[in-house]
């Protein structure tokens, strides 16, 4: 077994090493890295101290279905190249600077954040021209906006000492994972096949299945040495549908499985019993009460448990530096708004909790991690942060961008950002499944009430529908970042251990500084992967593939989280009627 896993070992060495060797994509870039280091300066301006160039190659398909007919389906490949040019040094440079002035060469690569579309066959003197252009641009870019930023802070002082660009160990990576193999034509009839489940459940107003694939292969360098090239593939499978409750209160509900490969996920009659399983769950939430106020102790289970940590906590984990503008109006974007930065050596969970994200980690409990890589999208080897050890905040989670109290990058920039891997809710202390829900109703008990609520299913904020009704209905603009989802399944627990079913459950009153107050969590974990998006999202990303994939984070997390005190509520605002008269399959 040894010898043939160091078979495997030397063999993918060896393919990695022949792919850097006859690579015309990978030679263009390194030989126009050292001319332009070496040449690139307008007269008496300021020569670059650092260039990166990426080039991401993406192969996808893509196929959704509802009802058992085809919606769409497509097939595509593209190439990328980001370039990023900055000038001054790591102190003070061109970086988080917002301007809009735009204007002579390059103006493709000005608007999107250095990344423009390149041609895809492997022709050197074409791909070298492409970046030579690319990279003019981004120089030009970059001086103007160091004149912009130094001139935006000649009469102001800068109120941390913090550098623009942390210092990195150079290093040089290979990953390259097996490409998913995909038919497209077997992806339709999948999503034709699942979705056709619908038409057995005249409860559910709408639902949609797609099926979404794309191989990715990325080749970075950057002037320090750093180098990477790796093949990523993402396969994902999603179902929503939503119906109206007997009132009309819109219900909804989803189900998501992710993997590299479609190996990796279920097979195609688990598919379609998750499929029928929320129709099965919507049909019977259509009749189930609504809880009108309620105020007390709330035990969150199994996928409900890993999004409270998901929606209340990781997505505060991304940091990044306050954005400079000569426009009052667009500085402070990032930085300023994120919540933890202040709470850096505070207590934030109970001392009983620590909380770690780790890239490196591959199987929880059985089950593949999704989060995990080996080198984050700036060169930075990925390791193992401890975020929150007994309680208290220890860091937030950075790119290369330095922010207060975090000067060094965690290894967490991603495609779409800085985000979270692997996170690990870790419990020093822990109870059965049985002896918290025991503690659980004596505390129900004790408040002198005759039950308590139970949520086992939440909303992810990446499958709402889209109906501005809905929205309008249980996310309040004004609140809706720093509020929960609200729950899909939801139970009112007796004292005597049965059950009753609730729906349009909104959670209020869980905050950050509430998840100091979880009394209690059980040993057992659960696995659960979702959509990331951060809450300090740089207003300059840059332009994203819109068939890359989604970052997906994996939460490993105690299967049951008790809180002695929050309230749950049922949503106000208008109701949506619900339709006329029956749908037409159904009214027969």
């Amino acid at each position: 077994m040894k010898y043939w896993r160091s078979m495997v070992i030397c063999c993918l060495l060896l393919a990695s090493v022949g792919l850097q060797a006859q690579d015309a994509v990978l030679r263009a870039m390194q030989d126009e890295m050292q001319r332009s280091m070496k040449k690139l300066r307008l007269e008496q301006m300021e020569l670059p101290y650092f260039i990166s160039y990426k080039v991401t190659d993406t192969d996808s398909r893509e196929a959704s279905a509802s009802f058992g007919s085809l919606l769409s389906s497509s097939e595509n490949h593209s190439r990328m190249l980001s370039v990023e040019v900055r000038v001054g040094d790591y102190a003070l440079d061109n970086s988080n600077f917002l301007s809009f002035q735009f204007g002579g060469s390059g103006v493709a690569t000005r608007m999107f954040g250095g990344t423009v579309q390149v041609p895809m066959d492997d022709n050197y003197d074409e791909l070298r021209r492409q970046i030579w252009l690319a990279t003019d641009g981004a120089y030009k870019k970059a001086l103007e906006d160091l004149s912009g930023k130094r001139s935006a802070l000649q009469n102001k002082s800068r109120a941390d000492n913090v550098p623009d660009f942390s210092k990195e160990k150079p290093s040089s990576i290979t990953d390259i994972l097996p490409a998913a193999e995909v038919d497209l034509r077997q992806a339709e009839h999948l999503t034709q096949t699942l979705s056709a489940n619908f038409r057995q459940i005249p409860a559910v107003q709408n639902s949609r299945v797609r099926f979404f694939a794309v191989n990715t292969l990325e080749r970075y360098i950057n002037s320090e040495g750093s180098t990477f090239t790796r093949r990523i593939p993402f396969v994902s499978l999603t179902v929503v549908a939503d119906t109206q409750g007997s009132d009309g209160m819109p219900l909804n509900d989803f189900f998501a499985a992710y993997g590299h490969s479609i190996k990796e996920l279920p097979s195609e009659a688990q598919l379609a019993a998750e499929v029928r399983a929320i129709g099965d769950r919507l049909t019977r939430l259509q009749s189930a009460p609504v809880e009108e106020r309620y105020n007390g102790p709330v035990m969150f289970e199994g996928e409900a448990a890993a999004e409270v940590i998901a929606q209340s906590f990781a997505r505060k984990l991304p940091a990044m530096p306050a954005t400079i503008s000569s426009n009052p109006q667009f500085s402070g974007f990032g930085q300023q708004s994120n919540p933890l930065l202040d709470k850096i050596d505070a207590r934030v969970l109970p001392e009983f909790l620590s909380l770690v994200d780790n890239p490196t980690a591959t199987q929880a409990e059985d089950h593949p991690l999704i989060g995990s890589y080996k080198v984050d999208e700036e060169g930075t080897p990925a390791r193992e942060t401890k975020v929150v050890e007994n309680g208290y905040l220890k860091t937030v989670l950075t790119g290369r961008a330095p922010v207060r109290g975090v000067l060094q990058s965690t290894g967490n920039q991603r495609e779409r950002g800085v985000a979270p891997s692997n996170l690990f809710l870790v419990a020093q202390k822990s109870s059965s499944p049985e002896e918290l829900k025991t503690r659980f109703l004596d505390i129900v008990k004790r408040r002198g009430k005759t039950y308590g609520i139970a949520i086992r299913r939440l909303g992810d904020p990446s499958f709402r529908p889209s109906d501005p009704d809905f929205m309008a209905l249980i996310m309040p603009r004004q609140t809706q970042e720093d509020r929960l989802e609200p729950a899909i399944l939801a139970y009112r627990v007796y004292l005597d251990g049965h059950e009753e079913l609730i729906r349009n459950a909104g959670v209020s009153g869980l905050s950050l500084e509430s998840l100091k107050d979880i009394v209690a969590v059980a040993n057992t974990r659960t696995v659960y992967a979702a959509p990331f998006s951060s809450r300090s999202a740089s207003p300059m990303l840059g332009m994203v593939s819109p068939f890359s994939s989604t970052t997906v984070v994996s939460y490993i997390v105690p299967s049951s989280l008790l809180f002695e005190e929050l309230a749950v509520q049922k949503p106000s605002g208008e109701i949506p009627k619900p339709p006329v008269s029956k749908h037409p399959y159904f009214d027969k």
